[in-house]
């Protein structure tokens, strides 16, 4: 039986991961490592999951730890999801954001080559690398030029380069990606679309007046469900070349002014827009677009999920929280 070690595994792509691969691949020891123990409330059969996998408690930036992990897991497939993945934290804390996202995946790989395993890693990277692109650059493709506009990206540049010349130089068999911005069920308020439809369910609850509260509504981004973002993942850890980069995006962009149109028709709830100054970060990139022509050339993949389904799952998860709480605090009403 393979064995695969997820990093990040306690996180929200992590959790949507682990049960894909337990659908999917009955054949798999599924490995974790996380500073903390999943607390999914977004998958199914959670006991089921977690019964079935090994979930092994360290930080990544804890070199002895990790070494001796790897050495006695000794995998087959390694998905490095940890990260610290807010752009809007990397400008509050930019050293130990870089520092982290660099070093606990510089941990991992040299663990690999030192010990001459032959497992496939699959370094996951982000949008955010192509940084301030022009109109005439869209929509991003693998050969577009990175332009890091925060520290965020400069990690995740950094990261790539890593991997490039871990894979070049000690024929380790990495595979990268630059993922664009995930949604779906069980991520954070941190980020966009689940800040905003959180705010639409308090507003259906009578929790929060019907006014949206956004940074900058003109920003576009290219959204791809996370369970596709996953089935990509799977396909990349046995079919994607090593060496390569690819995109994984949904192919159109999206303004953040009009998601939350968007969720006030499908809703049929009329909301004013707040632009929140806080929210809005000191350099940002108008406009981002991706291609997956290369993924789709490569191992035919391409998205699937359409965006007004990721919001309406979203939503059910957003109301069924908002209830537990509501239950719990009865008294958080306007």
């Amino acid at each position: 039986m393979k064995k695969i070690l997820i990093t990040g595994i306690s996180g929200f792509v992590g959790g949507h991961f682990v049960h894909y691969l337990t659908t999917h691949h009955h054949d798999l020891e599924i490995h974790g490592i996380s500073r903390s123990k999943p607390a999914w409330d977004f998958v199914p059969a959670v006991p089921e999951l977690t019964r079935n996998s090994h979930f092994h408690l360290a930080d990544l930036m804890d070199i002895p730890k990790i070494k001796s992990l790897i050495v006695e897991i000794q995998p087959d497939y390694i998905v490095h999801l940890a990260a610290q993945s807010s752009v809007a934290e990397s400008w509050k804390t930019p050293v130990d954001s870089f520092m982290n996202n660099t070093n606990i995946f510089l941990n991992i790989i040299d663990t690999v080559r030192l010990n001459d395993f032959t497992a496939r890693v699959l370094s996951v990277g982000s949008s955010e690398q192509y940084g301030i692109v022009s109109e005439n650059d869209l929509p991003l493709h693998e050969k577009s030029l990175l332009y890091p506009a925060n520290p965020y990206a400069v990690a995740r540049v950094a990261q790539e380069y890593l991997a490039k010349i871990y894979a070049q130089g000690y024929d380790l068999d990495i595979c990268c990606t630059r993922s664009f911005n995930h949604c779906g069920p069980g991520q954070t308020d941190r980020f966009v679309v689940s800040a905003i439809v959180k705010q639409f369910v308090k507003v259906a609850r009578g929790i929060q007046k019907p006014v949206i509260n956004i940074g900058n509504g003109a920003i576009v981004r290219d959204f791809v469900d996370v369970h596709d973002v996953i089935e990509a993942y799977d396909l990349l850890l046995t079919k994607g070349k090593k060496g390569e980069v690819y995109n994984i995006c949904s192919g159109q962009g999206r303004a953040i002014k009009d998601i939350v149109t968007m969720c006030s028709k499908m809703l049929d709830i009329k909301v004013e827009v707040h632009q929140e100054q806080s929210q809005i970060r000191p350099i940002d990139n108008p406009r981002i677009i991706g291609s997956y022509k290369k993924i789709q050339r490569d191992l035919g993949w391409e998205p699937t999920t359409p965006f007004e389904q990721s919001l309406r799952s979203i939503y059910t998860y957003w109301d069924q929280r908002v209830e537990v709480e509501l239950k719990t605090h009865p008294e958080n009403t306007l």
